[in-house]
């Protein structure tokens, strides 16, 4: 099992000196980026002494029963865990805007949810209001039915009596008539004889049997005008009403045209803000591409310096360099220290020499390895939308950051192992010429300090080269940064104000869809009070003409008096 631990010193028994190295446990490895924390809990490991020093890092491979199987240093694996670490926060990051989003949303529609219901009602109220109005309405209708059904009636029995009134005067004139022709005839005999006398009086009883009801009728059709009046007051109420509401549409029409014009200026700024958002996105596509190829010129300007720097160590290798390093030791020390010591001290260069050339060729590796995934994002990014390009920019701006770690880190690791060499070939050369060991000498070699000198001056050249284009990278990152951060600001406004827009139209729609409905509802009022007041005034002519017909029959009783009297003279 993986262990991560520090290296410690403790003194060895009874003051005696021979200090010992344990690991103290640290964190243990349960997955491929889960660790748990180990709490006190220290193993020996004196061999891990002589590959690193105390205080160090460094990952351990243990059994089931605690025995160092391998040691390892822990920078690497940590610069992975720290780089997977921020990717995922990143990532966390991400997904928690998305969280944030969705609950807005969801809030929103919450939110417009309620207020539909609201609405939905408000709607049934007003149809609760306009069914009860409506049963109003039929029932005042029936009761109108009924009024005129009556009239009719009464206008029926009127008509019916006027002819029989009519009939009968018919009669009665011939009558009067024929008896002016035998007038002077009935003036040779004192009275009318028996057969005339009883065919007048009973003339007569029908005749007073036919007037006498116009007294009822001309009370029947006066409660009849009076209901007709009342009738009429309602259906004024009525018609009021239907006037307000006829206003009340009509406002509400031109609120809905206002409120179009507003959608229509309010969708006009959003396209020309649209424009203009979609005008700053193409400079951004302008300066990624400039950032691209920047980026691609620095990739190859580190591979150029990687390539100088790898030329400089076989050169100094080839070279020797036997004289480098001379400052940092101390020759005569070495050349008093016995043989013995001085060949330990020899052997533990030689293999923290290795150690490093190992550690080296690690970081090489894993440079190589980040500059392919960088290879690969940037292809991703071509064939990438719009959305999954922003993502792809973030992820290969962290990759470049990474880069550049790891390049500083690997130039500082090749300096160090330039050094150590240095350090170790002077060590050897002490040793071999001590030993009486000749050293590997060439009287016909060639001097490549100038080479070396050359390569060195390219190197800083290209590093410098490297430097300058970094500042102008970042420049156009911070730029490139500005302008994404502009753009997602105006695409939230622009997102946030077609929402609006869109919601308004909606609330046209629903409000152009109660106008019409309200429309409906006078429209179809006007249909019921129309045919209601065109029979109501019908009813009130007929019985306006019904009081003119009685106001002539009024004459008759008297006209039948006089004739009765006359008559009564004459039959003696």
């Amino acid at each position: 099992m993986l262990y991560l631990a520090e290296l410690q010193k403790r003194p060895g028994g009874f003051g005696l000196g021979g200090n010992k190295t344990d690991l103290k446990l640290l964190a243990c490895q349960r997955g491929e980026n889960n660790w748990t924390e180990v709490r006190d809990e220290t193993i020996p490991a004196d061999e891990a002494a002589k590959e690193f020093t105390p205080g160090a890092l460094v990952l351990v491979d243990l059994s089931n029963n605690k025995q160092v199987q391998q040691i390892q240093e822990a920078a690497p694996k940590l610069v992975k865990i720290l780089q997977n670490f921020s990717r995922s926060q990143e990532k966390f990051k991400t997904q928690w805007e998305e969280i944030e989003q969705w609950k807005a949303s969801l809030t929103f529609q919450a939110q417009e949810l309620n207020r539909r219901e609201m609405e939905l009602q408000a709607k049934e109220e007003q149809l609760q209001e306009l069914e009860g109005e409506l049963e109003r309405l039929e029932q005042q209708r029936q009761e109108a039915s009924q009024v005129v059904e009556e009239s009719g009636r009464l206008r029926e029995t009127v008509e019916r009596d006027r002819e029989e009134i009519e009939s009968a005067r018919a009669r009665l004139q011939a009558e009067i008539e024929e008896f002016e022709n035998n007038k002077g005839q009935a003036s040779g005999t004192a009275s009318l004889d028996e057969e005339q006398s009883n065919y007048i009086k009973e003339l007569l009883d029908w005749l007073s049997g036919a007037i006498a009801p116009t007294a009822s009728l001309g009370e029947g059709i006066n409660t009849s005008l009076e209901a007709t009046g009342s009738l009429q007051g309602l259906m004024a109420e009525h018609w009021q009403h239907l006037e307000e509401k006829q206003t009340a549409a009509g406002q509400q029409q031109q609120e809905l045209d206002g409120l179009k014009n507003e959608i229509d200026g309010r969708w006009n700024s959003w396209k020309e803000a649209e424009a203009a958002l979609a005008e700053l996105r193409s400079e951004l596509k302008v300066q990624q591409s400039l950032l691209g190829s920047k980026q691609d010129y620095s990739a190859s300007l580190s591979s150029q310096l990687k390539a100088q720097e790898d030329l400089s160590q076989q050169l100094t290798v080839l070279a020797g360099a036997t004289d480098k390093g001379a400052d940092k030791v101390d020759l005569e020390a070495l050349e008093k220290m016995p043989i013995e010591q001085l060949q330990q001290k020899v052997d533990e260069l030689q293999r923290e020499l290795l150690k490093s050339i190992g550690f080296v060729k690690d970081q090489e590796e894993e440079l190589a390895l980040q500059l392919e995934e960088m290879e690969e994002l940037k292809a991703q990014m071509a064939a990438a939308s719009e959305y999954d390009r922003l993502q792809l920019e973030t992820e290969l701006n962290e990759q470049q950051e990474n880069y550049k770690f790891l390049n500083e880190s690997l130039v500082g690791s090749q300096r160090n192992l330039r050094e150590r060499q240095d350090t170790t070939n002077l060590h050897q050369s002490v040793l071999r010429r001590r030993q009486g060991i000749p050293l590997d000498t060439d009287p016909d070699s060639i001097d490549l300090s100038p080479a070396i000198s050359q390569v060195d001056a390219q190197i800083a050249g290209l590093r410098e080269q490297v430097q300058k284009l970094d500042e102008e990278i970042k420049q156009i990152q911070s730029e490139i940064a500005g302008k994404e951060e502009e753009i997602n600001s105006q695409s939230s406004e622009q997102e946030a104000q077609q929402n609006e827009i869109q919601q308004l139209e909606e609330n046209l729609s629903e409000r152009k869809a109660a106008v019409a409905e309200l429309w409906g509802r006078v429209n179809l009022y006007q249909e019921m009070l129309q045919p209601m007041q065109d029979d109501l005034d019908r009813l009130r002519q007929k019985l306006e003409e019904s009081v003119g017909d009685m106001e002539g029959a009024e004459e008759i009783p008297q006209q039948f008096d006089q004739l009765k009297q006359a008559l009564e003279d004459i039959i003696g």
